[in-house]
């Protein structure tokens, strides 16, 4: 553009006035353009930042007065031709030169108001009324372009406080993400350690607990001959029953650690549940005599056999049965049931009248050694593992428990195993349970 002007003001002065305009002009920019680029220092550098910044604006400014000094230099009164062209040049310089600094204030003023100046003071000192009537339209001109570049200045400005609450905020949740990954990471390096250590202290456990219970046993049995006195034989008793008690929850515990640990492994087979379901039934039928609990058993003839651990469902139906029994009344009645549901998976589990939970302890139960509200009618207290284990051994099969429960009329939990588990096509015949 700067040549093109320079190359129309020939025509108006001598091609050496034009040509040192031009290089004045041409070099000034050239300077403020590498010094803007080249010479920018880094943002954390405030003082070096604020020096660059002035040499910027003074370079502008100097660039500005050289296109300024174009109008006064070159005006020729009197002709028209001359004096429209100066003012057009000016008009349009002006207004790109305020469009590309408006994002910075001091630059802004800089290049507004010296070119401005020009354009509105050049025009009206001239005396002609026509020429002072387009002094007074670049005033308005010039207050527009003003206005324009402030609220250029303005959206700039909340668009990079903006962008730098956006990168404040990634940075945040940056942050917070690697120290949420780095919380995971050490709960589930102690969840390991927990349960390599429950596993390792439970097999250590179990060697003299069995020594415990065997002798034991010899001594109640009186197998060398009679221990002479009754009390010893009721110790006998109560080392005995203690020491499988213990075994018990050792048992228990260790279960836990497998399936925290990702350790459980299933020996998958064949499983009839009307075969399981009878066994279990005969392991809790003295017990539930004893109180009058009636047992029912609740499935089909010829319910096919379904591919699971076998070891793994008798243990699940049994410590339904157990917790079961544990809350029912004298007198009440447990079921236990299997069937297949109308999308063709595997529905197993107890029914029974017992107190029943309310929604706060059944959210709670499903944890490990959480214990819900009620009180055993047997009077145990149990370690609070029996659900969880119910919950890991039928996760493990790839299925979910359900428990439906209303306080004063029982719970119902139900296991329920994908339909990839039941072996297709193969009806067992099961004899009659019921």
């Amino acid at each position: 553009m700067m040549a093109g002007v320079a190359g129309i003001l020939v025509f108006w002065t001598t091609p050496l006035a034009a040509a040192l305009w031009f290089v004045v002009t041409a070099g000034s920019y050239v300077a403020f353009y590498y010094v803007a680029k080249a010479k920018q220092p880094p943002a954390n550098q405030p003082e070096a930042f604020e020096r660059w910044s002035k040499t910027v604006v003074r370079l502008n400014l100097f660039s500005e007065l050289s296109w300024a000094s174009m109008v006064l230099w070159f005006w020729v009164p009197g002709d028209v031709l001359n004096n429209a062209f100066l003012l057009g040049v000016m008009a349009a310089h002006l207004a790109m030169a305020v469009g590309h600094s408006s994002i910075y204030l001091p630059l802004m003023y800089s290049s507004l108001f010296v070119p401005a100046a020009a354009l509105v003071f050049r025009p009206v000192l001239s005396g002609d009324p026509l020429l002072m009537a387009v002094g007074c339209v670049a005033a308005v001109y010039t207050y527009f372009l003003y206005s324009m570049a402030k609220g250029i200045n303005k959206t700039s400005t909340d668009m990079l406080t903006l962008r730098d609450e956006k990168d404040a905020l990634i940075a945040k949740l940056e942050t917070e993400k690697t120290t949420a990954e780095h919380a995971r990471t050490e709960a589930e390096e102690a969840s390991q350690t927990k349960s390599a250590f429950l596993a390792s202290i439970s097999h250590e456990l179990r060697t003299p607990l069995n020594a415990i219970i065997g002798f034991s046993d010899v001594m109640r049995g009186e197998t060398f001959g009679e221990l002479g006195h009754d009390n010893y034989k009721q110790y006998a008793e109560d080392i005995h029953g203690s020491g499988r008690h213990l075994l018990s929850l050792i048992d228990d515990v260790l279960d836990l650690a497998r399936i925290e640990a990702g350790r459980l492994e299933l020996t998958e087979e064949p499983v009839d549940l009307s075969e399981v379901a009878r066994e279990c039934a005969r392991m809790i039928e003295i017990p539930a005599e004893k109180r009058g609990i009636s047992l029912v058993l609740d499935v089909p003839k010829h319910h096919p056999r379904i591919l699971a651990d076998n070891r793994a469902v008798r243990q699940l139906w049994l410590n339904l049965m157990s917790n079961a029994l544990k809350f029912t009344d004298d007198g009440g009645r447990l079921t236990l049931f299997a069937n297949i549901q109308s999308d063709g998976s595997i529905a197993f589990g107890v029914d029974d009248t017992g107190c029943g939970m309310d929604d706060d302890e059944l959210a709670r139960v499903m944890e490990a050694f959480a214990q819900g509200n009620s009180k055993s009618r047997t009077g145990e207290r149990g370690t609070g593992l029996g659900l969880a284990i119910v919950n890991g051994l039928v996760h493990a099969h790839g299925g979910f428990l359900d428990l439906q429960s209303a306080v004063g009329h029982g719970t119902r939990a139900t296991a329920v195993l994908p339909r990839a588990r039941l072996i297709q096509n193969e009806l067992q015949p099961v004899r009659d349970i019921a």
